[in-house]
């Protein structure tokens, strides 16, 4: 067993002695010339064709266009997407090239099929009746985009593909709009894309179910892996939210470079690869279902593109692809997050939570979030009771004598940002037809049943049911005026109920997308309001939800420590460490009262969002000096997990059979500071010497220890090939290491 510590406030003697505990920087690398170092600088590309002609750009992305060979080519950060767009030839991709010059695609291809009917056709053949109409560029903000637009005249539809692509992130968001020309349309199984790539190993990441459910695959969030042999298939996807058996994400292996690729979409989707003797053949698609459409209508967006390296520079990309791309540029702001539901459930009232606001304010917590139990008819015996009274939108009186302003202003007054639980998709059977409430008319059914005894689940798909609960969450945040909303989905059903502007096979297709115009109208309305994205835990995180959330709730399961990191190790190959929300909880194995090792307990939940949830009242001064300074910690280093991706350097963290280390580095952008966590789960473990990825070569780095100070200082490059190492330490598993770069390179 690890040794275990009580901590203190480090003073000067304690600092001293754990300083032996550390080993310093190792050097001896020899400087390269200042002619190889400008060369490492430069952004490899791919040279557009002899003929194109820049016709968009912004920062690093771009449209050319080539009117004699009738080709256009969007680029961006070295990867280049060549597509052969005009009427005298079929719409295709000639080539997917990385930014080391390689080509991922395999053979001439469309990259997606149009199915109508049970007919399936390739986008933009001729043979198939499809008619050029036009190209269309525009720019907004670091994005590039390119609209393609073909008639399909046996159809009466007008279809648009889409492409565009992000300054600083060598990938392609796509999708296709459908219009109908005088005449209903129906369509089935709407393809993101199709595209056959040079084989390698595939990753993917298990869902929070994960598919199965059992544990045999690791668990939620482990990744996965398989090179699939010639004529060998490999599916996956969900049937009802995005995440609950498989994120929507994975990436292949190349040589020197990763094809990756995502989809934006918050419900049912399908994933296949099929190895034939050349190449992978991929499809990223809804999956079985129909939808009849009188109007224009997107399929699913998806992400797709190539990076030079491996996960690490996935992650990076991503990363740039979401704040500059999906976000408008806005950050992560990864506040220190006090959150009453593990603490209280719903036994909360007015004099509690304005004790408990004075709690947290003192700990240094940044937003108050008060959690479901609000609303009349919750306060139950059991405090995990939170069915009876949703759906009312009323805050109890009886709780909450003076309304839910009375905390927000107090919460205000102590610098703290106020935020409130909702759970906008579902209501009690019991609220149902009262008047101003939900309406039985707008509940979901699936095979004439609503699934559950207590509650249902609104079909967003209608009409009535988005604007009711729109109006719900204005009429809320007028009165309450809260900073951030927590959105909760705790059930799901596909409806397959009629009245709701869709069919027996697409109320999952209608419902996220009703969804997307709520949260589209509340974001309007309320621009700067933060909105936390929860589903039972995380049965939807995906790329789609980054668009209008700022944070995710990972996993109901938010203790031991071991666990919280094996979730942040998994998610951040996908996900921006910022995004990811995780508690530090009273936990019968780990108790925050005379702990046994407190910064274990907090830096486990540190290399992403920082929550607190636990009743502030009963701890003596240690406990509290403690957790102070973990909190004062997490601050100084916030600012560079903000707009970072994140990589494992180790293997994932594990409760059995785990690494006897396991580390997380932060990937920044731009010449800011990375943090190094490392976590020894083996008391016997030897030392281990971490070796940093993705920094700069030329740049020299200050390693500064959180617990000791400084430990030296090392080029990136002295860091990269030689690393630095920590050895088992009596005070604490846990380590955190920045490394901050000189102003200038040298």
């Amino acid at each position: 067993m690890r040794p275990l510590y009580r901590a203190q406030i480090v003073g000067r003697e304690t600092r001293s002695l754990r300083a032996t505990y550390y080993t310093a920087v190792r050097a001896g690398v020899a400087r390269l010339s200042p002619i190889v170092m400008i060369a490492a600088h430069l952004v490899a590309g791919f040279a557009s064709p002899a003929g194109a002609a820049t016709v968009v750009r912004a920062g690093f992305a771009s449209i050319s266009n080539d009117p004699a060979a009738g080709t256009w080519t969007v680029s961006s950060s070295g990867a280049t997407l060549l597509l052969d767009i005009n009427a005298a030839s079929d719409f295709a991709v000639l080539r997917l090239m990385s930014p080391s010059g390689k080509s991922w695609t395999v053979g001439v291809q469309t990259d997606t099929v149009v199915r109508i009917g049970s007919q399936s056709v390739p986008f933009g053949s001729r043979a198939a009746g499809f008619a050029f109409q036009g190209v269309e560029t525009s720019v907004r903000d670091l994005t590039v985009r390119l609209d393609a637009t073909y008639d399909l005249p046996s159809a009466r539809l007008r279809i648009t593909r889409h492409y565009a692509a992000t300054s600083g992130s060598p990938a392609f968001e796509t999708w296709t709009t459908f219009a109908p020309i005088g005449a209903t349309a129906t369509l089935a199984n709407l393809n993101a894309f199709s595209l056959s790539v040079e084989p390698g190993t595939i990753h993917w990441l298990n869902g929070l179910q994960q598919a199965g459910g059992t544990q045999s695959a690791g668990g939620a969030f482990t990744p996965q892996e398989r090179t699939l042999a010639v004529g060998d298939r490999l599916s996956f996807g969900s049937d009802g939210r995005a995440s609950d058996k498989t994120v929507p994400w994975f990436a292949i292996d190349g040589e020197s470079d990763e094809f990756f690729a995502a989809l934006l979409w918050s419900g049912a989707w399908s994933f296949t690869a099929a190895r034939s003797a050349a190449a992978l053949d991929l499809t990223l698609e809804l999956g079985p279902m129909s939808t009849a459409t009188a109007s224009p209508v997107d399929g699913p967006h998806a992400v797709f593109g190539v990076v030079r390296g491996g996960l690490p520079a996935v992650s990076a990309a991503l990363r740039t692809f979401v704040i500059d791309g999906l976000r408008g540029r806005r950050p992560f702001d990864a506040l220190v997050t006090f959150n009453t539901w593990y603490a209280y459930g719903t036994h909360i009232d007015e004099a509690s939570m304005l004790a408990e606001i004075e709690g947290a304010a003192a700990l240094g917590a940044e937003l108050f979030m008060l959690d479901a139990g609000w609303y009349a008819g919750a306060a139950r015996s059991d405090a995990a009771d939170f069915l009876v009274g949703l759906g009312t939108w009323q805050v109890d009186a009886s709780r909450f004598p003076n309304g839910l302003r009375v905390l927000s202003d107090r919460a205000h007054e102590l610098g703290l940002k106020f935020g409130i639980w909702i759970e906008p998709e579902r209501v009690a059977l019991s609220t149902v037809n009262q008047r101003g409430l939900a309406q039985e008319a707008w509940l979901a059914k699936a095979g004439d049943k609503y699934g559950d005894a207590q509650a249902a689940q609104l079909c967003l798909g209608g009409p009535g049911a988005r604007q009711w609960v729109v109006d719900q969450i204005v009429r809320l945040v007028d009165s309450v005026q809260p900073d951030y909303l927590k959105w909760d989905n705790n059930f799901w059903i596909n409806c397959d109920r009629t009245g709701h502007g869709h069919g027996r096979t697409d109320g999952n297709f209608a419902h996220v997308n009703g969804l997307y115009q709520v949260l589209a109208d509340v974001r309007a309305r309320y621009p700067d309001l933060l909105i936390e994205n929860v589903s039972g835990g995380g049965n939807r995180l995906d790329l789609g939800m980054l668009r209008y959330t700022d944070v995710a709730w990972m996993d109901d399961r938010t203790s031991p420590s071991v666990r919280v990191r094996h979730n942040i190790e998994g998610l951040i190959t996908v996900f921006p460490p910022a995004y990811l929300l995780s508690f530090v909880v009273e936990d019968v194995s780990e108790s925050l009262h005379n702990a046994e090792d407190m910064a274990l307990y907090f830096r486990s939940r540190m290399t992403a969002a920082l929550g607190l949830c636990f009743r502030t009242a009963g701890f003596d001064e240690v406990d509290v000096a403690q957790m102070t300074r973990e909190i004062g910690i997490y601050k100084d280093f916030r600012f560079a997990l903000r707009s970072a991706a994140a990589t494992l350097l180790t293997p994932q963290a594990a409760a059995g059979q785990g690494p006897a280390w396991d580390v997380v580095q932060t990937i920044p952008s731009g010449n800011r500071d990375t943090v190094v966590a490392a976590f020894q789960s083996d008391g016997a473990a030897l030392p281990i010497t971490i070796k940093p990825v993705g920094l700069r070569a030329f740049t020299r780095y200050e390693v500064h220890s959180v617990d000791v100070g400084s430990l030296g200082s090392a080029t990136g490059q002295e860091l990269m090939s030689e690393g630095f190492s920590i050895v088992p330490s009596p005070f604490s598993a846990a380590h955190i290491v920045i490394l901050r770069p000189a102003r200038r390179p040298e």
